[in-house]
């Protein structure tokens, strides 16, 4: 046989030299027997496919112990029986909670409320007091009058501001660090705005829901200059952004402002599909960044895709009651797993946001399985979701009363 050549081959029935590169595959094994049976295509394919099966059967397991531990979690907040009642004496004989914040601010519990006669009140308790746990009548005082109802009241770092309703529109500015800034109320030109809608405030930004427009302040500290965002209908809803404004309007319409540029930017979201129907917008929130939460003075609730603003919503909420009112008030939990909202009937629901559908506490249930069953006097006209010693609790106002679930807590008092 010949010599072997570097990088060739020799072929003896050809009877030449060919490239390495060029040699037959079988030429590699030549002489070498297999080491064992070889698996026929088929099976190579099953053994894929039972690989995939098996990844998919545990992908599906964690889903499913995902979802009953959320289930479970929600079935736990839909049974709370821990409530609290307040009453705010000095509203007894005057007028009735419009609107309500607390917050936990440099070892205080500071509390705000405002009420249909144009009063805003404060309570201050240290929370070393045992005060502070039960949050009773203690500490309540008033201390402004804004000549009229009081529409909101908004907290946002060491700030907080309330607004009043109707033609002589006035904003009250509270600094919670009191020693930095000075108290004072101020007003804004009746030409320029009134009737006060909602208000959102982010930081020093402040944003007025007004009478067919939003009103801009950048710096609510600074007393900066004024904008106005033309609505062409009455603002009843607001979500900010940074500096992507959304507004809800009486008419249905849905408007998103860009303010980042010289020029603001307008846009209709989700093809007016509100608006056909007249149906006003009550409530925005923003969730999960990409997300748009909405209600409606119909009772719908609703979410959204902001990243293709198509008019179909990504889910549903049903089962909400109302036809007509405005001030409905609606919030979400910290987790964004839960939302709620007050109805016309006077009773406050909750869903999942996760799956949406029905309401969590169903119409078999009876008020001594879940306080979510009670019926209020008075129409709800505030939502709020706070964090405390004792957990996660949602403050309902109704009347001259102010109630604190403590969500998950079955322990009645």
């Amino acid at each position: 046989m010949p010599r072997d050549l570097p990088g060739l081959y020799w072929d003896e029935q050809r009877q030449r030299y060919f490239p390495l590169s060029s040699r037959p595959a079988i030429a590699h094994a030549k002489g070498a027997a297999p080491s064992g049976p070889q698996p026929k295509p088929q099976d190579t394919a099953s053994t894929t496919m039972r690989g995939r099966s098996s990844t998919s059967r545990a992908f599906s397991r964690i889903r499913s112990v995902v979802r009953s531990a959320e289930k479970q979690n929600l079935i736990q907040i839909a049974l709370t029986k821990k409530v609290t009642r307040t009453v705010i004496p000095s509203l007894l004989s005057r007028g009735q909670i419009t609107t309500f914040q607390t917050v936990y601010h440099n070892g205080r519990l500071c509390s705000f409320a405002g009420d249909s006669m144009g009063w805003f009140y404060s309570s201050i308790i240290d929370t070393e007091d045992d005060a502070a746990n039960w949050h009773t009548s203690h500490g309540w005082q008033p201390e402004f009058n804004l000549s009229s109802e009081v529409s909101s009241i908004c907290i946002s770092g060491s700030r907080c501001i309330a607004t009043s309703f109707g033609p002589d529109c006035r904003i009250l500015h509270l600094p919670l660090d009191s020693v930095a800034e000075d108290i004072r109320v101020s007003r804004i030109d009746s030409r320029i705005v009134h009737d006060v809608w909602s208000a959102d405030l982010c930081g020093s930004r402040l944003v007025l829901g007004a009478n067919k427009r939003a009103v801009v302040i950048d710096d609510v500290a600074e007393r900066a200059a004024v904008r106005q965002l033309m609505t062409d209908s009455d603002v009843f809803a607001l979500a900010q952004d940074d500096k992507i404004l959304y507004t809800g309007l009486r008419n249905g319409a849905l408007l998103r402002f860009d303010t980042r540029a010289g020029s603001v930017k307008r846009d209709a979201l989700f093809d007016n599909v509100f608006t056909q129907k007249s149906n006003s917008i009550t409530n925005l929130k923003l969730l999960r960044d990409s997300q748009l939460l909405v209600s409606n003075v119909n009772g719908k609730i609703s979410t959204f895709d902001l990243r293709f603003c198509s008019c179909r919503p990504l889910m549903e909420f049903t089962g909400n009651v109302n036809s007509y009112t405005i001030k409905a008030p609606m919030v979400v939990d910290p987790s964004e797993n839960i939302v709620f909202a007050a109805g016309q009937d006077h009773r406050v629901r909750l869903w999942s946001l996760r799956q949406g559908g029905a309401p969590l506490v169903s119409d078999e249930m009876s008020e001594d399985q879940s306080a979510f069953k009670h019926q209020f006097e008075h129409p709800v006209r505030v939502l709020q979701i706070m964090e405390d010693m004792d957990g996660t609790c949602l403050w309902i106002a109704s009347g001259t009363e102010l109630y604190k679930y403590n969500l998950g807590q079955r322990i009645a008092t």
